[in-house]
């Protein structure tokens, strides 16, 4: 069983039969049913960072490197008025974006620690400004998607991206297809090697172990994921800048992932949600949102010291 944590079953069963509802009582509603999807996006993109920076051990604040370039090849590759197949590029743009994870992986995890922090957000860092100085690629308004994609298959549709309801089961699919994806890379044998590297990289490398290539998968599955995350987002919204690529959409990924539990998989779903009810929460509350949204993640950094996940398993595994 991927799932073995009896928390963890009850958490995930009680949000997905929330989730799958949602869209049926908020119907009228196309903004909250537009601010689940966000959440629902993120959710993908900050699974993909606990399982980097939880599991495999690559603390990495250039995340949104891969999370801005899936919205930019999307742009790049499809005609401007045309509806393309979602399927078929969704693999094209995830094809796309290993590669570069493969050449920028090749580089980083040359390093370790603060080392591959420092890389990954300095080549971060440099796409940035490359996206921002281009005029070619929108400078700071970045580029429109006038088209959103089509998502039949075999010349059946089920899904018509126009409609909010639709684009979020989407995203709920999406959430599903990452958490169960990533529950079985960890309980396969590649997912025990790349754990006991994390845990003890002497040892691992004398049982005759490649840990880098190891660790170079890895970051190339977590960074395919996070890409997707980024197409998902740019559809929704209808555009990309070079916004997706801040340090800061990093550094705010890691953030929801050490609210929800650093590690946990499932909890960076909480963390998510967590974060971004209390950015909303807050936001309408006061014009001085920031000062609160800093002492309630203090706050519970310091009562929660295993994130949200941490804590829920603390009372339901007794």
């Amino acid at each position: 069983m991927i799932f073995e944590k009896r928390t963890e079953r009850i958490v995930l069963a009680f949000f997905f039969i929330i989730a799958l509802c949602i869209p049926l009582f908020l119907e009228a509603n196309s903004f909250f049913v537009g601010k689940t999807t966000t959440i629902l996006i993120l959710s993908v993109f900050v699974m993909s960072l606990d399982f980097l920076v939880g599991r495999v051990g690559l603390v990495t604040l250039g995340h949104a490197l891969f999370y801005g370039l899936g919205g930019y090849l999307f742009v790049l590759l499809t005609p401007e008025y045309e509806a393309v197949n979602f399927w078929v590029y969704a693999i094209y743009i995830m094809g796309i974006s290993a590669l570069v994870a493969l050449v920028v992986g090749v580089v980083a995890l040359r390093t370790s620690g603060i080392y591959f922090i420092m890389i990954t957000l300095a080549i971060s860092q440099m796409v940035y400004y490359f996206f921002f100085d281009s005029l070619e690629f929108g400078g700071d308004d970045g580029l429109f998607i006038f088209m959103k994609p089509e998502t039949s298959i075999f010349g059946l549709s089920f899904l018509d991206l126009d409609n909010p309801a639709h684009f979020y089961y989407l995203a709920l699919l999406a959430v599903l297809i990452t958490l169960v994806a990533i529950k079985i890379i960890l309980h396969s044998r590649f997912g025990r090697i790349v754990e006991a590297s994390r845990l003890n990289p002497e040892r691992t490398e004398a049982l005759g172990y490649n840990i880098f290539a190891f660790r170079l998968i890895s970051y190339i599955i977590g960074s395919t994921l996070a890409a997707y995350a980024g197409l998902l987002f740019a559809l929704q919204y209808g555009y990309v800048n070079p916004q997706f690529l801040t340090w800061e959409m990093s550094g705010t990924a890691l953030v929801m992932s050490i609210l929800g539990g650093m590690g946990t998989i499932y909890g960076a779903i909480l963390g998510t949600i967590t974060y971004e009810g209390l950015l909303f929460i807050f936001e309408h509350m006061s014009d001085d949102w920031m000062l609160f949204m800093g002492g309630a993640i203090i706050l519970m950094v310091l009562l929660l010291r295993k994130g949200l996940a941490g804590y829920l398993e603390k009372l339901l595994e007794k």
